[in-house]
């Protein structure tokens, strides 16, 4: 029995082929867009989870309350580390790391810049189970001026993992032995190339950081005895702030109250609540709209199939009726057609995969992701292809075959046409949920266009074009002894406008400081962004001052107790005349601001300007800052370099411009805004391959009607306007039904700015336009076809 439903099926797919291959298009590419998705979805959802014991694993955040102003740090003091091993025996291991800024490193004469380096305690791989290509976890970091490489920088340097082991590195103070190579397998947030020994630390710096419970600098894990235990270990937590930091706080007169919390590290990547993370968080909204997505486009591909098979019910009418007579049961018959939507499914599935092949490369450029082959073989997209099929074919194929089944023989045998006349209104509701769907997703891509191009080309505050930032090497001190002589070079050169020197620049984020004021008598603390900078650096930037003045190097005394504020800053503590008022931050307890300048973004337009302090330089400067003219940039680039290599032939020159950097912030929008428009594109496809489907069938079923029409006079345009009003309006329902829905999900997303467009109401109307255009194109290429039909021909046809 089964064996000849599937005969029948396949036979009646092979009769009706342009039906068919519509079908199998409009899934085949709505599959495809779901397999890509998943991989996508699924890379996002499960960052983690391929260290052995992902869910006893949790990082200890920080919440700071300092007079009522909440900050939250995803870093932790370096003292908590021995309080939780010594006090709590739920514990298994503890382990902390302590990012690096760039280093350069040696191999013999050869020199690398790398990022993304680690200290980290002996007992980090206790806690995370890298998987060792080379040397032994437990002992790699137990001896100081150790470090473990990854499997890319092994063969980067050596040619060859196997070569690794053993080889010496050299830092800019000391060397280091390389004890063991880990597979990176990127799948985490703590993205590293490096991690070095711990106990390389300085004894008298490490002493002096785990005294102080108020310098987040660490990022500490604990391993739990087992899963779950996150609410009890929690209450803990809170008492350990009485019994270790109160009695602190109070000796060393701290005001801020901290309390320390659980994370499971599964949370980490989509969630960027945490201030001075390790790296920049994923965004969950993104991966829930690409969910809905996916979702969106099968049902726009089932709507296609139900659609086609409803409307083809007269042509399978007299074969329903004759299958009852002969003895069918209903059943029988619905499985007959639930088949035919399976074996459809199967085809379409079979062309999704094999697109999907095709199309891996560049959705991994798409999206920044590295997908492979072999996510095709593993169970949980087994899983899903199977999942797909049982949707498609049970949830698109059963109304048809319920439909269809229960056709009453005498009345389908009596005559051609259909007995059941009401689908028509049911199939009209389906093409309005095609395109609501697509015009939600296309309305939706405008949107997000609008907001990228406002923030690209918002005023910032400040000039962010020509800017040439080159990265000083830290703990350098041949290059840094010569900074001014570097300078002064440099502003020899006819290309060369501006230099300066300073630790953050706008668009990385700058350091957190407490700061100190009194009003009334009254001591307020609050925590601010700083910024270090040198004397140049505001005229450098075009940073507008409007009041006081710049740091002068005339004035002897700024670089101990001068201080420049920001318009947020003096609105903040309740300025109205800043200038001379008494602002400690460190050790300098009397300084004064001297100047107020301009809110500009510091950092992206995600984040609304806050209070910021500005100071003069107190140690090494992270960034030289040269300001460029825009003629023969390569020309330029190059005797900047001859002049670094003079002073600091050592370390290579690492530079980027200071408007791609601020363009980085932005990378994900920009990937949303591509990805999002494929989609919306590919949505209109599908829905426009179904008002194919529908207009051919519907200038079949009336191509006697065309005929005496065209008889009686009626022109090709009078006939295509008759066949295209009737989807026309149902687009016009589907742009009532989806403006509302499109700008509650916009504006939900819209959120993440603190500088924003609004949803202007035109973006609705154009989308409609655009829609009810593409539509119309579909529709009137068969309502022509149908029309320029020979009327002879068409009334023979019956």
């Amino acid at each position: 029995m089964l064996k000849n439903y599937l005969k029948i099926a396949w036979r009646n797919l092979l009769r009706n082929k342009a039906y068919s291959a519509i079908n199998i298009a409009g899934l085949a590419t709505g599959i495809s867009a779901c397999i890509l998705i998943f991989f996508y979805v699924k890379d996002e959802l499960t960052y983690e989870q391929h260290f052995d014991k992902y869910d006893q694993i949790y990082r200890v955040v920080t919440d700071i309350n300092l007079q009522g102003q909440q900050d939250k740090f995803a870093r932790s003091p370096a003292p908590l580390a021995a309080a939780l091993q010594k006090d709590y025996p739920e514990i298994q291991k503890v382990a902390r790391l302590l990012p690096i800024g760039k280093q350069t490193v040696w191999l013999e004469d050869k020199a690398f810049n790398e990022e993304d380096l680690f200290f980290a305690d002996s007992t980090f791989f206790d806690i995370f189970s890298y998987e060792f290509l080379k040397g032994n976890p437990q002992t790699a970091l137990q001896n100081p001026r150790t470090v473990v490489i990854s499997d890319r920088l092994a063969e980067k340097y050596f040619g060859s993992v196997n070569e690794a082991l053993g080889q010496v590195l050299q830092f800019s103070k000391n060397a280091h032995v390389v004890t063991g190579v880990f597979k990176d397998v990127g799948h985490t947030h703590i993205k590293a190339n490096m991690f070095l020994a711990e106990r390389t630390l300085k004894y008298n710096t490490v002493d002096s950081a785990n005294y102080s419970w108020f310098g987040m600098n660490w990022f500490t894990y604990v391993l739990l005895d087992g899963p779950n235990q996150e609410k009890s270990f929690q209450q803990k937590l809170d008492q350990l702030y009485n019994q270790e930091v109160a009695p602190w706080s109070e000796k060393y007169k701290v005001s801020a109250r901290l309390r320390f919390m659980l994370q499971p590290i599964t949370t980490i990547h989509l969630n960027p609540d945490r201030t001075y993370d390790i790296s920049p968080a994923g965004n969950k909204s993104y991966v829930y709209i690409f969910g809905l997505v996916a979702v969106f486009i099968l049902l726009i591909a089932c709507i296609n199939y139900m659609n086609l098979a409803t409307a083809r019910s007269t042509k399978r009418s007299r074969e329903v009726g004759l299958r009852k007579v002969v003895g069918a049961h209903r059943s029988q018959i619905i499985w007959q057609f639930v088949g035919e939507s399976v074996i459809l499914t199967l085809v379409a599935i079979l062309l999704a995969v094999a697109s999907v092949e095709i199309m891996l490369p560049f959705f991994n450029s798409l999206t920044g992701k590295n997908f492979t082959h072999g996510a095709f073989v593993q169970f949980s997209f087994i899983a899903t292809l199977a999942a797909i099929v049982l949707f498609v074919g049970l949830i698109a194929g059963s109304y048809p075959a319920f439909y269809l089944s229960n056709f009453k023989p005498v009345e389908v045998l009596k005559s051609d046409k259909n007995p059941r006349n009401s689908n028509a209104f049911f199939r009209k509701g389906l093409v309005v949920v095609q395109f609501t769907i697509s015009l939600i997703l296309i309305s939706g891509t405008v949107i997000v266009y609008r907001q990228m191009q406002f923030l690209k080309n918002s005023e910032l505050g400040f000039r962010k074009e020509q800017l040439l930032v080159i990265e000083v090497p830290l703990g350098d001190t041949i290059l840094t002894n010569h900074l001014p002589a570097v300078k002064a070079e440099l502003l020899q050169q006819p290309d060369v406008e501006k230099v300066s020197t300073s630790v953050q620049i706008p668009g990385e984020r700058a350091s957190r400081a407490l700061v100190q004021t009194k009003q009334n008598d009254l001591i307020i603390e609050k925590t601010m962004a700083a910024m270090f900078v040198d004397y140049d650096f505001l005229d450098l930037m075009g940073i507008k001052l409007t009041q006081g003045r710049n740091f002068s190097r005339n004035h002897t005394n700024d670089h101990k107790n001068s201080y420049i504020i920001n318009e947020a800053a003096a609105r903040e503590l309740g300025w109205k005349k800043p200038l001379g008022k008494l602002l400690v931050m460190g050790d300098n307890d009397s300084s004064y601001v001297i100047g107020v300048v301009k809110n500009f973004h510091y950092t992206s337009l995600h984040h609304k300007i806050e209070p910021l302090v500005i100071a003069l330089i107190p140690a090494t400067p992270a960034y030289l800052l040269v300001r460029v003219k825009p003629d023969n940039l390569p020309r330029t680039i190059k005797k900047i370099e001859t002049i670094w290599k003079n002073f600091d032939p050592k370390h290579p020159m690492e530079y980027y411009f200071l408007d791609e950097n601020f363009a980085r912030q932005y990378r994900s929008e920009e990937k949303m805004l591509t990805v999002f428009g494929y989609f919306a594109g590919l949505t209109i496809l599908i829905a426009c391959l179904g008002l194919f489907g529908l207009t051919s069938f519907t200038a079949e079923q009336r191509t006697k009607e065309i005929g005496i029409r065209k008889v009686l006079g009626s022109s090709v345009t009078d006939i295509v306007i008759l066949l295209s009003r009737d989807f026309a309006l149902l687009v016009f329902i589907s742009m009532v039904l989806a403006c509302p829905v499109a700008w509650y999900g916009m504006h939900y997303w819209l959120q993440d700015f603190a500088y924003r467009l609004p949803i202007q109401w035109w973006i609705f109307v154009l989308a409609g336009v655009a829609a009810l255009l593409i539509a119309m194109l579909t529709v009137s290429f068969q309502a022509a076809k149908a029309a320029w039909l020979n009327p002879v021909k068409a009334l023979r046809s019956e």
